[in-house]
Parts: structure tokens; C-alpha cells; sequence
């Protein structure tokens, strides 16, 4: 009987599927990430490297100085020649004074693109960078003790620059970093965690160690439903390429089963941000640095972390003289007069952000050392070019113009020495500028910034008296219908009252401590802002909303024949047998509830929250919902001070029996205080003949 009935279940699963319409089933085009890891030669590759040779300026650089270190190691792991991309390696090496000597992540970062280049780190342009690295060394650990990143750069240049793994200096920053790891297995944030496993890794470190195993398990709390990783409150591409280089190292597989999140990988993120024009944007709505977005998405694409190669002083020397000879014949009769301009430079990177009447212009990061500046020249009326050799106000304003596509119109007074920006993006007059929220009484040209200097802000406001407001939130990320507490101050962090809260198409008002509560009952990604009378509009910050309960089997677009997923792409969802329904939650869901077709069939109150679907039904459309509960915190609370209390009490007490009883209701009662916090559902078409098949 068993076999007659295995043989039926066979036959009506070959007719069913003969009579399906032949259009579901033709041959799917694979993963993008089933072919990772990437190749050259891939289109994805060569359209990205394309995209960092058209913004290749004639001495060599790719959007400025420390972004041409990144494109210059994505380069070579793309197994190119950084030789051959015009004069990138003679920019590289004739223009060390763009570094900050006081920093060792700047020397570490060079030694990384040098060693990429195929450079001798020990000489290059006259200068011995590894010996810049190691005069940073303590004994204990590299640069300043209150950061992490100049030593997990530090073992990673040292290494790359020929340095033994093995020699006590590598040995002990390892040590140092490893004594630095948070509980929670992490080194603060996504981008310092994934750096510190590529240092230890490369330090000699075993990927399947106890700390790393701690560190890739703190990198998968913070993955994002599209697979992605985030830091400054939203899944960017430098947190997810540096995440996916971490995963890598440690020898694991980004695209595999265990780094997806809703079907999503992290590979499945970066090629979303991909962009006609080959470079890559930072996050899925901001197109922000995508010189130096595109130079960190390359290596990770390629499967290659950091460092991308390691020097080898044996073959190095003809290397470094070919080298050098060329990019100084290249240079030759032609690098006096661009010398002399560079002497005295200094190159910033920083965010500017400019905000208009009723919108935000521009917020973007920059890299730039001087500008020519057009400007109308009030006494002679001509428009006429004023060259400014430093970085300043007014050239950042410059370059995010440039970046951003928005005119600006600039007056300049011969009488004061002085530039007047009259107006940006068509709107006129009354525009005001901060840096680090502080009003400098002097003109943008004349402002020089300063390696200090953090952001730049631009705005627009009809008043003779400045005022820009700040936001904070309490948490980036939420569960839905969450507490989420939003402060807003002024430039000076004083708090602001009556400022009205911006969250979609909702407003709220602060209270008089500048606060306000607020709960988003859907899930998401919203925009926060906020803006009062008299004030600069402040700047925007991304709230992740996450759904308290996720469906996460059976999968969208997917056919499953007795509780196994197959391999053929679907419209919609098939289940052909019995199916194991399985969710996500959130850490405070208590309990789950399943329903079928709005009826309740199974609650579960244990992890993980799962139910088997065995009904009989013959390709019917059939409704999957969930319902999770989570404990309202503050009442139990109040119950288990109770207990606590009542346990107090029934020490010896001749009436013992009465507190047992009460204690005994209380406790029934905590479990039972629960509060619906979020619902899923899916639709999906079952053929279950033999619902008892799968216990033959």
C-alpha cells in the first residue's frame, strides 16, 4: 500500500507539472551571486572600472588624493596594472605632503596602495612608509590608543609591506586588538568589526577561532533585510563591501545561505547599487562619494579583502626602478609648474550640506584641495576666475556643485577682498554658512578648512541672525509601533522647543525639552527631519523600522514538494504536500499564532516559531498568516516585583497555602500579558492529495 500510494503521489506531481503553463518553468538566468566570485572580465567589473577611468583627471588622480588609494588597490585587484592607468602612481607618490603626518592611517592606507601599485613601500618617491607606520608603534599598539582603525590598518600595511606576520610587532597589536573586542563579539561598529577579522586573519589568526566565530556572528545581528550591512544609520556600500571582505577572509561564502536575510546576500545589495554608468551609489537613495563607493565594491566583488597584495622584496627591486623611471619620464618638462602649485596644499574631506527654502539642495561627502572660483567682479563687471589655493568654504560649495548638477552665482568685492555667494540653486540672497555648526564671521573664500573640520553647512534663511537646528534619535532601528525618541537642538545643543518633527507624511512637535515620542506602526525606511520659523532646516536621519514577524518559509517565487524547496522559479508560491510554515522574529515576540485562511490552527510559544501546514487540498489558494505577541515589559515588571513580594510575606506564614495560590494566579498571569505586535502573510496555492504521505 505504502509504495501504491508513493507511486500515485509521483504520477500527479509529473501531471501537475505537465500542465502548468510552459512559460513558469522556462530555464532561470542564475543568481546574480552564483557567480561570485566575480571575474574581470566580468561586465559588472568592467563597467566599474570604466566608471573610475572616466573620472581619472590629467595628473593621474580619481577623485582626489585618498580616494586614488582605494582606486588604485580596486585596480589591482581587478589584476591591472596601476601603471598603465596614466599617471595614478607618479600622482600617488609626488603628492605625500596631501598626508597628515600626525596620522597613522593615512601612511597605512599609502603603504596598501603603494604595495598595490607593485611599489617598493621601503622607497617610494624617497620616502620609507613602512618606516612612517613603525615610528607610530608604543610597544603596545599603533597611533592613538582611543582608535582601533590605526591598528587593524597597521598590521594590514605592515603585512602587505613585507613585514613577517610572525615578528613581534604584528604579534602584539594582534594581541591588543584581540584584548579590545566587545562582549558582543564586535569592535564597536559594522566597519571596525570587519576590519579587525581581516587584521587578525592576516595576522595569523585561525578563521574558525573562538573570536572570530564572536565577530561574524556579531556582523550577521546587524545585516539588513536586503542583505546589506549599515552604519551612519543606513545599509551603505562601504559597510557592506568591508563586511563582505571580513566574510571572505574567514574563509566563508557571502552569497551562501548563511548570509542571506530575506533571500538577499550582501553581493545581492552591492549589485543593486550598481549604476548605468558603472559606479556605484552609497546607499540605495544617495549617490554619495561614488569614486570611492566603487573603489571599495570592486575588491569585494572580486573576492579579494584587504591587503590585495604583499610585497616581495626579492623581485622588487628592477619593479621599482622600471616603475619610477616611467612615471618620471611621464612627469618629465611638465611637473615644475603643477610642483609648485601643490607645494603649499592641502587636500579636505568632509560632508557639505546645502538646504534651501523648502528642500535639501545637496549633503554629500567631498574630497578637494584648491578651486577656481568664477565669480562678477562688482567694480569692473566682468565675470572674471580667482584661483583659491587652499580648501575652502567657498570651494567645497564648488565641488558639491559639481558633483551635484546646481548653479551657484558668486560676487566678489575687489574694496573688501571678499566673496559674496548672492545664490545657490536659483534662490537668492539670505544664505548663511556654518562649519561644525559654528557661524564664522569671515567670507567662504577666506574660511580655510582644516583637517578638523568635519562638515560644511549652507542655508538658506531670511533673518539676519542665523540659527540651524540638529536632530538625534534614540535608535536607529526599531521594531514596529516601537518607542522611538527623536531630540531636537540648536547649533549650540541646546534644545529646541515647538520644532516640528518630519516622519513621512506625519508631523509632531518637540515638547519643552526638545523631545518627541513616536511610534510608526508600519514597517520600513523613513526620512526624519525637522524644521521651526527662524531656523536652517536639520539634517536628515534614516530610521530602519523592522517587521516584528517575517514569513520565511516557504519563500516568494518558489515550488516546494514535500517541505523541500526546488530549484524552479514560480510566480507565486506551490507547496505540493505538507510544508514546515517557519518565521522571523523579533527578541521581545513571545508567542506566534498560525492561521490558515483566516482560521487559527497552532500557537507556538517556544523558538524557533515554526508550524506544519498537512491540510488536504488540491491546488487551492490557500492564505498563510502569522500573528506574533510580545510581552508589554512594564506590567510584568510590576507582577514580578509582586511575586517577589508575596514570597516575602509567605515565609512561615500560617496561611501559607493562600499566598501559593496567589503566587500560583500571578504567574499565570505574566505569561498570558501579551500584546499583538505584528502580522505576515503570504498566498500561496497548495496540492496536498495524501496529507498522511509523509509519515509512510
Amino acid at each position: 500500500m505504502k509504495k501504491t500510494t508513493a507511486t500515485l503521489m509521483v504520477l500527479l506531481i509529473s501531471i501537475t507539472l505537465v500542465n502548468l503553463p510552459a512559460d513558469i518553468f522556462n530555464t532561470v538566468s542564475a543568481d546574480p551571486g552564483e557567480d561570485y566570485p566575480y571575474q574581470p572580465d566580468n561586465d559588472i567589473i568592467v563597467d566599474a572600472l570604466g566608471y573610475l577611468k572616466s573620472q581619472q583627471t590629467e595628473d593621474g588622480s580619481i577623485g582626489g588624493f585618498s580616494i586614488s588609494a582605494w582606486a588604485a588597490m580596486a585596480i589591482s585587484a581587478a589584476g591591472e596594472d596601476p601603471h598603465d592607468w596614466g599617471n595614478l602612481v607618479g600622482y600617488l607618490r609626488d603628492n605625500a605632503d596631501c598626508i597628515d603626518d600626525t596620522k597613522a592611517t593615512d601612511w597605512e592606507r599609502q603603504v596598501l596602495a603603494i604595495v598595490a601599485c607593485n611599489e617598493n613601500p621601503r622607497d617610494f618617491g624617497g620616502i620609507d612608509y613602512l618606516a612612517k607606520v613603525e615610528s607610530f608603534y608604543d610597544s603596545v599598539q599603533i597611533g592613538s590608543p582611543a582608535n582601533l582603525y590605526d591598528d587593524f590598518f597597521g598590521i594590514l600595511a605592515l603585512v602587505s609591506g613585507g613585514v613577517e606576520k610572525d615578528s613581534s610587532v604584528i604579534q602584539t597589536v594582534r594581541t591588543y586588538i584581540e584584548e579590545k573586542q566587545h562582549q558582543n563579539g564586535g569592535w564597536g561598529d559594522i566597519d571596525s568589526t570587519a576590519a579587525a577579522i581581516m587584521a587578525l586573519i592576516t595576522a595569523g589568526e585561525n578563521p574558525n577561532s573562538g573570536s572570530i566565530a564572536d565577530a561574524l556572528s556579531f556582523m550577521k545581528s546587524t545585516q539588513t533585510e536586503n542583505g546589506g550591512f549599515q552604519s551612519w544609520g543606513t545599509t551603505n556600500a562601504a559597510s557592506t563591501a568591508w563586511s563582505v571582505n571580513a566574510i571572505v577572509a574567514a574563509g566563508q561564502d557571502p552569497t551562501s545561505i548563511e548570509w542571506k536575510h530575506s533571500s538577499s546576500s550582501p553581493i545581492d545589495f552591492l549589485l543593486s547599487l550598481q549604476q548605468e554608468n558603472g559606479a556605484f551609489n552609497w546607499s540605495v537613495n544617495q549617490n554619495m562619494n561614488p569614486e570611492w563607493m566603487t573603489s571599495y565594491v570592486i575588491p569585494a566583488l572580486l573576492g579579494k579583502p584587504y591587503p590585495v597584495k604583499i610585497y616581495e622584496s626579492e623581485k622588487g627591486g628592477d619593479e621599482d626602478d622600471n616603475g619610477g623611471n616611467e612615471n618620471n619620464g611621464d612627469n618629465d618638462g611638465g611637473d615644475d609648474d603643477s610642483g609648485d602649485n601643490n607645494v603649499d596644499e592641502d587636500e579636505w574631506t568632509g560632508n557639505i550640506r546645502v538646504e534651501g527654502q523648502t528642500d535639501t539642495i545637496w549633503n554629500s561627502m567631498v574630497c578637494f584641495s584648491d578651486s577656481v572660483i568664477t565669480a562678477l567682479n562688482d567694480s569692473s563687471g566682468e565675470m572674471e576666475d580667482y584661483y583659491i589655493p587652499y580648501p575652502s568654504v567657498l570651494g567645497a560649495l564648488d565641488e558639491a556643485s559639481q558633483q551635484g548638477g546646481f548653479p551657484y552665482f558668486v560676487i566678489y568685492y575687489p574694496s573688501w577682498d571678499a566673496f559674496y555667494v548672492k545664490t545657490i540653486a536659483g534662490e537668492s540672497d539670505w544664505w548663511h554658512y556654518w562649519v561644525d555648526y559654528t557661524l564664522p564671521m569671515v567670507d567662504a573664500g577666506a574660511y580655510g578648512l582644516t583637517e578638523e573640520d568635519e562638515e560644511v553647512l549652507w542655508g538658506y534663511l531670511e533673518d539676519w541672525t542665523a540659527h540651524a537646528l540638529r536632530i538625534t534619535v534614540n535608535k536607529d532601528t526599531v521594531n514596529v509601533s516601537e518607542e522611538l525618541i527623536v531630540r531636537v537642538y540648536n547649533e549650540t545643543m541646546s534644545p529646541v522647543e515647538d520644532a516640528i518633527v518630519y516622519v513621512d507624511s506625519s508631523e509632531y512637535m518637540t515638547n519643552e525639552n526638545g523631545n518627541v515620542t513616536i511610534h510608526i506602526d508600519t514597517a520600513g525606511e523613513y526620512e526624519i527631519f525637522s524644521e521651526k520659523d527662524g531656523y536652517v532646516r536639520s539634517e536628515k536621519v534614516t530610521v530602519h523600522v523592522k517587521k516584528s514577524v517575517v514569513i520565511i518559509k516557504p519563500e516568494d517565487n518558489a515550488i516546494y514538494i514535500l517541505n523541500r524547496k526546488t530549484g524552479i522559479q514560480y510566480p507565486s508560491i506551490l507547496i505540493i504536500g505538507h510544508i514546515d510554515i517557519e518565521v522571523k522574529t523579533t527578541d521581545d515576540v513571545e508567542k506566534v499564532e498560525f492561521y490558515i485562511n483566516g482560521k487559527f490552527e497552532y500557537v507556538d510559544t517556544e523558538r524557533p516559531f515554526k508550524w506544519r501546514s498537512n491540510n488536504r487540498a488540491f491546488f487551492k489558494k490557500t492564505t498563510i498568516k502569522v500573528k506574533a505577541y510580545a510581552s508589554l515589559d512594564d506590567v510584568i515588571f510590576k507582577i514580578q516585583q509582586i511575586i517577589k513580594y508575596i514570597d516575602s510575606l509567605s515565609e512561615d506564614h500560617p496561611v501559607k497555602h493562600v499566598f501559593d495560590t496567589l503566587k500560583t494566579y500571578l504567574q499565570n498571569l505574566e505569561v498570558s500579558v501579551l500584546n499583538q505586535s505584528g502580522v505576515d502573510e503570504k498566498e500561496v496555492r497548495i496540492i496536498n492529495i495524501f496529507p498522511r504521505l509523509h509519515i509512510l
